[in-house]
């Protein structure tokens, strides 16, 4: 069966679909997501810049990246077993809930051991450090590093159920609760201490929300005998995928923690708004991947390997043709649009920032949206390899540029990195499905 649009969807909230077509609906779903992840973005940043300043915001981006960072250690890569399994399940009429339940057993595991040995080691460095703000910080996250991993599972299921409406609404719910928590603790309380509660608050709400979403799923299919069995399964996997997901949300992070480190919140807080940006652009490239990753498994599972070169080659160029022109308006528009927001002062200093970001966006665009090909494949160890060539780039050029060209030098660190992802995943992908991408 060729690779094909739909505009049919079924009846009720989610697609009903061939496991090897995605609905056009399901794209615009997706596409709508991202936009409110980056409008949320936009706006939560500029609440906590506009009241309490960038020092402030630094802090905040800084927290935000230990939970990221943090989190994917606490899932130690199951969340990928998961996204793999699901569609292999249902393709062969296998329960599905046996999937999901076997995988949050597991990631409470996990997730616990994560959360314990942060909060510990942080715990003991912070007060050596005699760093009251930091160790208050650390507190008030704590039950979110432990619930992000465990979200992070129970998204992946959504998402191999090819569920594209509920997957797109929860996936942008995040974001919008975080805006929505922070204007509330700004208006209700002072300091900046309290923002941080409002990240453990949203993962509380969105642990809520997707366990809501999946209580069919939880009551109706596992088969409880087997769950040591599905549970040894997800180890198996997720323990190879571990280090390749641990790298792949720490090369996304990974500046501005090191900025933070090297040249201190401040910059951070300046970095933060043209990254915010930039990253609003990458998410344009992410749609492919959250709209085509189950029909990528199938594909690749059913070794269909020229209906996936095609669509892989026609998702690159599309992707292509989206961004650059994209990247180009938004280059002009920056300094106009961020001044209103954030300050004429704060739009030029930041504008060089995502200026160079955005160049690194647009060389490697095509290709981000198939940075989880391996791991589709089966191939969690060479995933692994791929994010840990590009992430070691990245913290090597961070460390060497950041004391030089403080800022700047963090966004050309990232930018190189950005574009390594090509050469790698060329070769990688040759290994496994047969040619380059």
């Amino acid at each position: 069966m060729a690779f094909s649009f739909s505009s049919e969807e079924s009846g009720g909230n989610d697609q009903s679909l061939s496991d090897h077509s995605v609905s056009s609906s399901g794209i615009y779903w997706t596409v709508g997501a991202f936009a409110l992840v980056s409008l949320a973005g936009i706006v939560l940043n500029q609440l906590i810049a506009s009241k309490l300043g960038v020092t402030s915001l630094g802090r905040y981006n800084s927290f935000l990246a230990v939970i990221i960072v943090g989190g994917q250690m606490g899932s130690a890569g199951i969340h990928g077993s998961v996204l793999y399994h699901t569609p292999k399940f249902r393709s062969e009429s296998r329960p599905t809930g046996q999937v999901l339940v076997g995988a949050l057993a597991a990631t409470t595991v996990t997730s616990l051991l994560s959360t314990g040995l942060i909060v510990g080691i942080g715990e003991v460095l912070l007060r050596a450090a005699g760093n009251d703000y930091y160790l208050k910080g650390l507190h008030a996250i704590a039950l979110g590093l432990f619930l992000y991993p465990l979200n992070k599972v129970l998204l992946s299921h959504i998402n191999g159920l090819r569920r594209i409406r509920s997957f797109s609404v929860l996936f942008a719910s995040r974001f919008v609760l975080l805006a929505f928590f922070a204007w509330g603790a700004n208006r209700f309380f002072d300091g900046d201490q309290h923002l941080l509660w409002t990240i453990t608050l949203t993962e509380v709400v969105m642990f809520l929300a997707l366990l809501f979403t999946v209580r069919q799923e939880l009551i109706r299919n596992p088969k409880w005998e087997a769950l040591n069995e599905n549970v040894r399964a997800h180890f198996r996997f997720g323990i190879r995928g571990l280090i390749g997901g641990m790298l792949l949300d720490l090369n996304t992070r990974v500046d501005i923690l090191l900025l933070g480190v090297i040249a201190g919140s401040e910059s951070v807080g300046i970095y933060s708004i043209g990254s915010l940006f930039a990253e609003g652009l990458y998410q344009l490239t992410m749609v492919p991947r959250y709209s085509y990753d189950p029909v990528v498994t199938h594909l690749i599972v059913e070794e269909r390997h020229t209906e996936l070169k095609d669509v892989v080659q026609e998702a690159k160029r599309k992707t292509y043709y989206l961004i650059i022109p994209i990247v180009a308006i938004a280059n002009v528009c920056y300094p106009f649009v961020v001044g209103i927001l954030f300050g004429e002062d704060l739009a030029m200093d930041s504008w060089k920032v995502f200026g160079i970001l955005s160049i690194g966006l647009v060389l490697s665009a095509g290709y981000v949206p198939f940075t989880n090909l391996l791991q589709q494949a089966g191939k969690p160890t060479r995933q692994s390899a791929l994010l840990g060539a590009i992430t070691g780039i990245n913290i090597v050029l961070n460390l060497a540029l950041i004391p030089l060209f403080g800022m700047v030098g963090a966004a050309l660190a990232t930018a190189i990195a950005q574009v390594s992802l090509i050469f790698f995943l060329r070769g990688l992908a040759r290994s496994v499905i047969g040619y380059r991408l």
